[in-house]
This record gives structure tokens, sequence and C-alpha cells, in this order.
């Protein structure tokens, strides 16, 4: 692709000044700018008066607190010192501005050890919630010493919930949570899996983040993610998952048959397409991805010596026999017997999520004869998913898997809140705040795990109010 030339126009507005101009300059008046014909700028009377009022206002904003005569001096000086040189009002004042943009106060949480403050308190709530500064609301009750009260607290949490910038949240969130960002790393191979296509890409991309909030909106429990009766899908993912009557893009919440073996975030098409690459699935890497962000404990690092495993699509050996040469190794068993079970009982989905029971080969096996459709792949070796828990529990299963899963709520409970915790505070908890996180669990289990209920205890936790 060349390009010859690009033309840009704008910004359009209604109306001038817009509303950002308005909220630094209020209602100053505006003469035609000298140097810029047929600009206007703003004009002042009483230049160090006005540029002391609105930079006052501007880095209270900026610096999300109370500010003091200290806080402000190098911004006005600054200004002064701009028009000093022959620089207009309204010139001298984007100088101010921009130094107030470029200051540490306003570029980072200036967060002091112990117990946060209302306006710390304030800022880490917003940006864990709607991933941007704290509005007046919480500026008010932060100047007033109320929004550290647990009930006022509780008010915000749900205020801020039901706001729409709370959208940013669950797209923040659960992107980094469930690596839904990878979504656009690899592409199924078109040989292997001809009904990819980006109309079905775009569908299930959508899918964890409309589940996430349908769970958070109704405060269901969060064993939801491990297996739920429901999912928010659309016709291509209804028609990938075998669910019938359903047509169209618009997304809705779907009661699922239960013999379609999904529910839960484990076996939608995104989750299943991320934790794959273009031609075959991996237990080891499903698996490692099921430990680290759903029961939250990761596996350690394989050894340096030890060469990956790569699935043959070619038919001859199947990934069961490829890895047991590995569990095989003393070296290797005692992390395999973890990270593979949750791998194989994910084996019966291919890498665009799509239900199998047998793998896909460009090499041996049985021709497949689909009509009306060229075939460019052929019927491989049978999936098996049973295997069993470094406990000894046996599953033969996806959906036998998720039941073992779901014995141990409070496993899952623990896990979603280190996950909540490190994203809402920057720092993930201790071994030392392991007595706050079961306080947390716990409060979690008196309210049958409910996804809202959990937000509103990590908020109230010791770990969230405190540096």
């Amino acid at each position: 692709m060349a390009v010859q030339w690009i033309e840009v126009e704008g910004p359009l507005m209604d109306s001038w000044p817009p509303a950002g101009h308005r909220a630094i300059f209020a209602d100053l008046p505006q003469a035609p700018d000298p140097q810029r014909k047929g600009r206007l700028e703003v004009i002042s009377s009483n230049p160090k008066a006005d540029a002391l009022r609105i930079l006052r206002e501007f880095t209270r904003r900026a610096f999300r607190r109370t500010v003091t005569d200290e806080d402000v001096r190098p911004f006005v000086a600054r200004v002064e010192a701009k028009m000093a040189e022959g620089h207009s009002f309204e010139r001298a004042m984007r100088a101010g501005l921009k130094a107030v943009l470029i200051s540490p106060e306003f570029l980072f949480l200036r967060e002091r050890p112990g117990k946060l403050d209302g306006f710390a308190l304030a800022s880490r709530l917003s940006y864990f919630l709607w991933s941007s500064m704290p509005d007046q609301e919480l500026l008010d009750l932060a100047a007033r010493g109320e929004l550290t009260k647990g009930d006022v607290l509780r008010k915000q949490v749900e205020r801020l919930l039901k706001d729409p910038k709370a959208s940013a949240f669950t797209q923040t969130f659960v992107g980094q949570w469930l690596n839904l960002r990878a979504i656009d790393d690899t592409v199924p191979d078109p040989a292997l899996y001809p009904e990819y296509d980006d109309d079905l890409k775009s569908s299930m991309a959508k899918e964890p983040y409309l589940f996430f909030d349908e769970v958070l909106k109704d405060d269901l429990s969060l064993t939801n993610f491990v297996s739920s009766p429901f999912s928010m899908i659309n016709g291509p993912l209804a028609k990938l998952y075998g669910v019938p009557g359903i047509d169209g893009r618009d997304f809705g919440k779907v009661a699922l048959p239960p013999d379609c073996h999904r529910g839960g975030v484990l076996t939608m098409a995104a989750i299943l397409k991320v934790t794959a690459n273009g031609t075959n699935t991996s237990p080891v890497i499903r698996g490692a991805w099921v430990l680290e962000r759903i029961l939250g404990t990761p596996p350690p690092k394989p050894p340096v010596d030890v060469e990956a495993v790569e699935p043959d699509i070619r038919g001859a050996t199947t990934i069961r026999q490829q890895l047991a040469k590995h569990r095989s190794r003393p070296e290797c068993a005692g992390c395999h017997a973890r990270i593979d079970p949750p791998g194989f009982a994910l084996e019966n989905f291919d890498v665009m999520g799509n239900w199998r029971e047998n793998y896909r080969s460009v090499g041996k096996g049985e021709p497949v004869n689909i009509p009306g459709r060229w075939v460019g792949y052929k019927k491989g070796p049978a999936v098996d998913p049973a295997d069993a828990l470094p406990d000894g529990r046996k599953f033969k299963s996806i959906d036998e898997y998720k039941q073992l899963l779901l014995t141990n709520p409070d496993g899952l409970a623990r896990a979603l809140s280190e996950k909540l915790l490190t994203y809402a505070t920057g720092g993930a908890p201790s071994r030392s705040d392991g007595p706050e996180v079961d306080a947390i669990v716990r409060a979690a289990r008196e309210k049958k795990y409910g996804l809202r209920s959990l937000i509103h205890e990590i908020v109230q936790s010791r770990l969230f109010q405190t540096k």
C-alpha cells in the first residue's frame, strides 16, 4: 500500500470555546490573536491574579488533592516569566499548564507509606474502577475527611461501578487477567481450520468482557468463571458452540445446553485461542494458563536443558505420547503432574475453540468429507482428555474437571482476590499478607462468593487502604 497524501480537518466543534477550554479559562474575555489571523485568544486585565486563580484550580485537579500556595508558586512564576519575555497571557498560561502536566505530582500517585489519606484513597479507588482520576464528588469527600468511613466508601464503590466509566475496569482488568490482549498474536492455519474468519474472531473477543460484566452487575458467584449455566453469545459463537436458535451479531444472555461442554471462561473460544498457536494445542501452555490465571498457583519455569514439546500435526503421534517422555523424567515429573491435567482437560477444544473428538492432521488419518466444502485436513488420532489431579482425583472430561475445581471455591476466591488486589494497588500480596487475604475470602464466602461483594471487601481491606 502506498499512501500519497492524507488530509485531516478538525477539530470540528459546534461552538467556541469548547468545554475543556471553558473549564480552564471560565468566562475570561477573548480577542483576536495578533500572531494568527482568524484565531481568538484569552486576554486578562489582571493577569497575575487570574494566573494564580486558574493555576490553583487546575493544579488541585491535576494533583488530585488540596494544594497550597507553595505547590502553585513555581507554575505562577513560570507564567510571569513568559509574560516578561513578551508572550501573551494565553501563551504564558499554556506554558504554566504544561509545567503542571509534566510534574511528578500529576504523573505519579504519590502515596506515602502507611494508611492512605482521603485523597490518596480517592485516587486509588478511581484508578481501580475507572482507570481515571477521581471526580469532584470523590475529591470533596476526601477534603471533608469522609471517604475513609466504611459506609461512605461502600456507597462510592457502588456509584463508581454503576457509572459508564466502569467499563474501563472490565476492559483493562479482564484483558490483563485472562491475557485476552494476545487474541491477535496467532491466526489459525486456514488449511486446518477453514471455518475461522474475522467475524468469528471479533465475536469471540467480546464474550469474556460481556460475561464478566454480567457476573459483576448481578453479583453472581465467581464460581461462574469456572462453570456457568449461561454465557453472552451471538450467532457466530452459537454456531461454534452448537447452541441452536441464536442468529445475528447482537449479543445476549443465553442458557447453555447441558451437553455443549461450555460455561465459564475456561471453555470460551477467546481463551482457547489465546492459549494455542495457529496449528495445534499444547496441554502445557493451557495447563500453565489455568494454574496461573484461575488457580493462582503458577508453575516454575522449565529447566533450561529440556526441549519444548511441539504438537505433531502430521498425525504420527499424539501430544499425550510426546508428553509421556517429559513426565518420565524426574526433574520434569513434579511440575507436569500439576500442569498437564488442566491442559489435557481442555484438549477436546482446538485452536479456535471448536469441540473435537479427533485431532486434525495434514498427514496420516482418514479423509474428511464435508458436502459443499473443500477440506484440506484429515481425521487424525482420537483426543484423550482424561487425567488425574496431583491429589489422585481422576476426571474423564472437561466437565468432570470443572466439577473438581468447584469443590474448592475458597481457592478460586483467593486466586481472584490476589489478581484484583494486584491490579488495584499495583503490587501483588506478599506471603505476610496471607491473613488479610484470608479475611477477604471469608467475607466473600459469607456473601456466596459474589463478584461485586468481593470488590467491596477488597476496597474495605487494609491491603487496599494502606501503602
